[in-house]
Order: structure tokens, then sequence, then C-alpha cells
């Protein structure tokens, strides 16, 4: 039809540099390394702490950004039919960038007028606004600054289709997402498909993130009675409660929320499975899915001080950031990774489109937001439509794209590499991985010559593995011919703390240092140290770490990090004291080297550590890190006991540009 199209295009503007990743072996912790508690019943049937992985490793961490904005080009690929426009970002992990209501003449999505980063995801850089899908593992995906492979193909209809797809490498799945605009068609067509191509069971996790502007009286109409959320004082217990009512509270409107929470919902089994976020005028954007994608959620920032610095931290150009984001998984909450049976496919299509009902209806009594929003869902679609949906257009997800418009990581092609090579089941023939490129290359030399390199010990690792047929392979190769190299006994060192065996780990990395001392040996075995409370050995591991390479940033803010950990202020001073200018100057070690100062005394530096060129911003801020306030806090109570005057938290605010807590004050 003349009205589809699929087009190669790009938008400009404000971006930071998201060059660099850090050399370091990831060991850094997942967002969601928490032991959950259920307070929950016997029909809940939530699988909490299934499997979930202790780290982000093998993938590196991006973590080398600045705030410094200059005009950039991101290469789109935009979707379009009478209704609809859609722009895609492959470079950024295939994010839906902007949808566009052509009809209405309105953006659907918090389309940020920035890009910039914050340490919001599991390999640390992560960006707010517009529509992510996530697979592997809970906190966003791993290609989410990072491109993804995208081709172009004809619809059964002679649509045109956009194929985004990658290999997730801690769950050793692809994933693939088909996006549509069909003639005459309201809604973005997300048909969406997990592969497990495992002989075992999987653990596996979804969560499709979409951001919607916080408008006035903003309102979420979701099919469900009551929701999970994990109580505020971080002991990971999960509960239930009834909504819309919480603490006397509609919590169905998001700026009713003081802090920033997540709210899952427990979706009704029957009827049609969405989530809509509508504004006072019952305008607004809705999501629904065929019945394998259950879970529903809010996540707000809430309405804090440091929720608004938050926002404005991620966002620019006068933009006051605001959004929230009402999202949708394959399991009821984000504390579960599902069982997914071996050698398994997994389907389900997801509608994204603009939704338009009667105010009054929007703003009444929920049950009567809830009716109004199916009243109007069903005039369009049906749980039978969607899923006689899903099944038509099986067979054009299982063609080959027919022209590739970008290439995405050699991972998926090491891995075909490997199962060809022993004999296993192959990848899906339909999804083109290209070729194995240079991070790859010494896993193709492990497979076909049992050996490992051995770089110089200066040298960045390429990458790291984990993979429990890679792992073997190191233990052979360790066992034969490469017993006596520091490199392979190093990666198999790492690939086993991943794995959880610290003892063997440490084996296996103090071989390796007597063999050739390394910084990575060193880093790894703080890492390892760090998890078993040993604080000392942790400091000293990471200190010689940084000694080895003293030029290194990576590895002096991770030193850095280390002593501050431990509150060895003495021993942290002394450390960013000895350290290069250049170094000295980065943000992340500024904050460190002030926390040293005030604890040590040194009042007057710290202050002039911390408000320096118009106050201290660190690019790389963590989520529910409060550090910046908690560094002014130090400095004014050591400047009231050196001047013998009483000082009161409670009575003083911290300034604006330092208040990132997320706990509504």
């Amino acid at each position: 039809g003349g009205n589809m199209s699929l087009q190669i295009g790009s938008i400009e503007l404000p971006a930071v540099e998201l060059a660099g990743e850090s050399c370091l072996p990831n060991f850094e912790k997942t967002l969601l390394n928490i032991h959950f508690r259920s307070e929950l019943g016997d029909d809940d049937g939530l699988f909490l702490n299934y499997r979930a992985p202790l780290y982000a490793f093998p993938y590196r961490s991006q973590d080398c950004y600045t705030r410094e904005l200059k005009t950039r080009t991101l290469p789109t690929v935009e979707l379009e039919n009478t209704s609809l426009k859609a722009i895609f970002v492959p470079d950024l992990g295939g994010r839906l960038w902007s949808l566009y209501d052509k009809r209405a003449k309105r953006e659907l999505l918090f389309r940020n007028p920035v890009l910039r980063t914050a340490n919001l995801a599991v390999r640390n850089a992560w960006f707010s606004g517009g529509i992510e899908w996530n697979c592997g593992i809970c906190g966003h995906t791993p290609y989410t600054c990072s491109r993804v492979f995208a081709g172009h193909l004809t619809g059964e209809n002679g649509e045109p289709i956009l194929r985004l797809y990658e290999y997730e490498r801690i769950r050793g799945v692809t994933y693939q997402m088909d996006f549509s605009l069909p003639e005459g068609s309201p809604f973005l067509r997300c048909r969406m498909r997990v592969y497990n191509p495992s002989e075992d069971v999987n653990a596996i996790y979804w969560w499709s993130n979409a951001a919607v502007r916080d408008v006035d009286d903003l309102r979420i109409i979701v099919p469900a009675d009551s929701a999970y959320t994990q109580c505020s004082d971080g002991s990971g217990r999960v509960i239930r409660f009834p909504i819309p009512m919480r603490d006397g509270i509609d919590v169905t409107y998001p700026r009713n929320s003081r802090q920033s929470i997540d709210y899952f919902y427990r979706v009704r089994e029957r009827g049609l499975k969405y989530i809509a976020a509508v504004g006072a005028d019952g305008r607004g954007l809705i999501q629904c899915s065929t019945s394998r994608l259950k879970g529903r959620k809010l996540f707000v920032w809430g309405t804090g001080k440091g929720a608004d610095r938050w926002q404005e931290y991620l966002s620019g150009n006068g933009c006051s950031g605001r959004y929230c984001e009402i999202q949708a998984g394959l399991a009821p909450t984000q504390y579960e990774n599902l069982p997914m049976p071996p050698r398994t496919a997994w389907e389900w299509l997801e509608l994204y489109g603009p939704i338009s009902i009667n105010s009054a209806d929007a703003q009444g009594e929920f049950p009567r937001a809830q009716e109004a929003v199916e009243a109007w869902l069903n005039r369009r679609v049906s749980n039978e439509s969607l899923e006689e949906e899903l099944e038509i257009t099986r067979r054009s997800a299982l063609k080959p794209a027919e022209k590739m418009i970008c290439r995405g990581s050699g991972w998926g092609a090491l891995e075909a590499f490997r199962r060809e090579k022993s004999g296993e089941r192959r990848l899906p023939g339909h999804l083109d991985f290209g070729e194995p490129g240079e991070e790859q290359a010494q896993w193709i030399q492990l497979a076909e010559r049992g050996i490992l390199p051995s770089p110089q010990p200066e040298e960045i690792p390429r990458s790291w593995m984990l993979q429990r047929e890679w792992t073997q392979a190191m233990e052979q190769a360790v066992r034969g011919k490469d017993g006596e190299n520091w490199y392979a006994r190093l990666q198999l060192g790492c690939a086993k703390l991943a794995a959880g065996e610290a003892e063997e780990a440490e084996r296996e990395l103090l071989r390796s240092i007597g063999l050739r001392e390394s910084a990575w040996a060193n880093c790894a075995l703080a890492c390892l140290f760090q998890e078993q409370g040993k604080s000392a050995e942790m400091c000293r591991r990471a200190l010689r770490a940084a000694q080895l390479l003293p030029l290194n940033p990576s590895l002096a803010k991770f030193a850095a990090s280390r002593l501050f950990l431990a509150k060895e202020y003495v021993r942290l001073y002394d450390f960013t004291e000895s350290l290069d200018r250049e170094l000295q100057a980065l943000p992340r070690i500024r904050l460190f080297r002030a926390f040293a100062a005030v604890e040590t005394g040194r009042i007057a530096q710290a202050e002039e550590l911390l408000f320096r060129d118009g106050g201290l911003e660190v690019p790389d801020l963590r989520e529910c890190e409060i550090n910046l306030g908690e560094l002014w806090y130090r400095i004014q109570e050591q400047k009231a006991a050196a001047e013998e005057r009483p000082f009161n938290r409670r009575s003083v605010s911290v300034p604006e540009k330092f208040n990132f807590s997320m706990t509504g004050d």
C-alpha cells in the first residue's frame, strides 16, 4: 500500500558520547541482587528468587560517559501509516524514540529532547524516554546502549516489517521483535519471539517499558484489583494490597506517590491484558497484548525534590524530564525469572496506540475507568483477534529478512559457530547473526586450537565469557597445553567467580597472578573478597590493581570505590592524592576524594571539591545513590562540630543540585 512505509532516517539532538566500555570484568552487583521474602498467599505463585544472576558479567560496563552534550546524528528506522509514525534507534538497543499520532497531532510517549545517561541499568549507562524492550536479566537489557541487528521484510499483506534481534549472552537465548504498521491500523504491532536453544530448562525475563509524560491528573488504568510492591524498609519483603487505595491515597494517579515506587498489578486472568495512561482529558497511550505477556507495572520517581532532580538530570534543553513508565512483562513482577522449557519459543503480540475516553470516566471511580477503557478496547480488538493475528503472522516471523539495515554484536555468530562445531542443534536459521568479530577471536582460537592467547598483562582483555560449554573448554585447556598461561587462568577464574564457585575462582586467580601478575586478576580477587566480606583483603587487591596500571581510569575508580566502601578514609585520601592530575579530576574520584577529606578533618578542602565549578556533577550516578547529599551533610556536621555549635540534619535541606533522594524527601 502507498500509505505504509519503512524509511531509513536520522534524528539530530544534543547527546553524550557513549563510546568506551570499562576494561574491568564486570562484577558490580545487578540492580535486583536482593533476596526477596514473600508475604504472599498460596495462590500468588510468584517465582521469587528463581535463578537470578549475581552479576552482569560477561558484559562489560558502559561507564565512560560524561555530562557533556554535543549535537549528534542518530540513524533511525521509521515506520509509518495514515495513523501513526514510529521512530526506532537500532544503535540504542532498538529503542522506540517516538510514537506520533498523526490524526491528533500529538506525541504519545515521553520523547526526550536530549540523549543523556546515568547508572540505571545492568551495564551502567541508561537514558530515559520512548519504549524499550528488555530481554535477559533484571535491570533493562544489556543492549540498552548498544546496536542491535535490524532487517527489513514484507508481511502477509504487503506491509513492511522492521525486525530487530540479538543474542542475549547471560541466558543464551535469541530474541526477535517484528514491528509493523499495517494500513488502517491505529496500533503499532509488535510481534515478539524469544527462543531457548538450550537442552535445559532456562530462566527468562522480559519487560516492555513505555515512558509517558507526567501530565496533570495522569491516571494508570489496568485490569487489576490488587498490586504487588516491595516494602520500603529494604527488607526485600514483597506484599500485595488492594487498589486503587493505599494508606488513604489513590495510587492509580502517579502524582500521589511521594516516593519512588514500583506497582506490579495482579492482572485478571480473563479478558484482554492492557495498561493505559490517560490524562485529565481522557487521552493518552494504551498498550495491550496476547495473554502470554501477563504482567503489568507502573514505575514512578515520586514527587519529592530528589525525584525532580533525577528526571531533570536525565534530560536537558529546558525540559523537566518528568515521566512515568507503564510496563508489561512475562511474569507478574520483576523480581522473577520464569522457567522456560528446553528448545522452546515463546511468542506474543503487543499493541501500542492512542486512546481517547470520556474524561469523566477517566477520572471517575476506578471500576468505571476500567469499564470505559475495556469498552473502548473491545470495539477495536479482542483476545481472539489478537491470538489469531499471532498465529497468522507466524509464517513471516520465521522468514529471513530480505535486506539487512545494520548489524549487532558478534556473540550470536560465535554461538552459531560453537553449535555447528560441536554438532548441536543450530540457532534459528531465519536470523542472520553475521560473522564473529575481534571480541570473539580468542574464543574461536580456544575452540579450534584448545588454547587461549597469552597477551601482555597490561593489555586490556578483549572480552569475558560466562557459558558452561566455554568454561569446560577453558578447564580442558589449563589441564593440557595452556596450564602455564596466566590469561587462561584469569579467564577461567572470572568465569568461576561469575558462576558463584568462589573457592575455584580464588585458586585460578591466584595461579594467574603466580604466573604473571595482572591488574585484572587483582581486581577480580577484590570483587571476590568483597562478596565474602573480607574488607582488608578487598582493599589490598584493589589498590594493587590500580598501582599496576596507574593511569587507567577504570582501575582508579574501582580502587577508590572499594576504599570508600570499607570506610578506609585515610588510605582513600592518600590514594587519591597520589593519582595523576587528570584522574583526580574525574567526578567519581573527586567525590571519593571529598569524602576522604571531610572524614580526615580537611573540611575546607572537602568543601572546595564539592562546590568547585558550580558544584560537583557525577555522570554515572547510581539509582538510590545519595552520596552527594550525604557528603554535603557530613561537611555541615564537621563545620558545626569544629565551631562547637549543635547541628541537626532535620533542620536543613540538601541543596537541590545534590539531592537525589528517592524516598520522597
